[in-house]
């Protein structure tokens, strides 16, 4: 997406008033049970990020998540021009691989919406996309602790805020960030994965392998389209 990177890793705590979904005794295997607001409606994760590439880091936060939250759905929401972080490869290629990534499961899908708009992209803009596309529907935005940090230099943030639940995926022994804005928001324990995309990418560049560091039909499509490699 626009404002963070995407989650790709993370333990963490949840303090009194928020949803407590693993890590703690005797929570690991619980849901979060439906509120009101939850009866009759869909359950929407958005994982957004430039996944360049994607690695599954991204794949184990999003389907823990999935998973511990009782989703009906994850969309990896690939970004086109976000405002905070470049990428190196064109969004087809980023979309490409994020397809190819998940073609194994029905519960997660890919939306490319961000990539088709010109200029920067907020969060904002998208969630009211969402909001006005599928009215029955009840969004989780995924992030990570870190992001969640900067939420006020978010643009236009209160309104993103209020168009979906803001769930935090946080880092081992990652400080709570202490901002007002963190009151709404869910704080979620997830199996540390210690990849990063830029690891990922410096290291197909110095001709070292990522085997299991990404799915086997995105390290395929790396190959193919010689991408993050010298130009000769």
């Amino acid at each position: 997406m626009s404002e963070h990177p995407g989650p790709e890793a993370g333990h963490g705590e949840v303090g009194a008033g928020r949803t407590v979904v693993g890590g703690s005794a005797g929570a690991d295997d619980e849901r979060r049970p439906a509120g009101p607001r939850d009866q009759g409606r869909r359950r929407v994760g958005l994982l957004g990020g430039t996944f360049d590439p994607i690695h599954l880091g991204h794949l184990v936060v999003g389907e823990y998540v999935r998973d511990r939250l009782g989703l009906d759905q994850l969309r990896l929401l690939v970004a086109g021009d976000p405002w905070m972080k470049d990428s190196e490869s064109a969004a087809h290629h980023r979309v490409a691989m994020a397809r190819a990534a998940v073609a194994d499961h029905d519960a997660i899908v890919v939306d490319d919406r961000e990539t088709h708009r010109d200029g920067p992209t907020y969060t904002a803009d998208t969630l009211a996309m969402l909001h006005e596309e599928e009215p029955g529907c009840d969004f989780h935005f995924l992030l990570g602790a870190d992001a969640a940090a900067h939420l006020p230099d978010w643009h236009r943030v209160d309104e993103a805020l209020a168009l979906a639940t803001f769930v935090v995926v946080a880092r081992p022994g990652s400080d709570r960030p202490t901002h007002d804005l963190m009151g709404g928001t869910t704080w979620v324990q997830a199996p540390l994965v210690d990849i990063s995309s830029t690891q990922v990418r410096a290291d197909i560049t110095a001709g070292h392998s990522v085997r299991y560091r990404v799915p086997e039909l995105v390290r395929a499509y790396l190959d193919d389209h010689h991408l993050y490699r010298p130009t000769p």
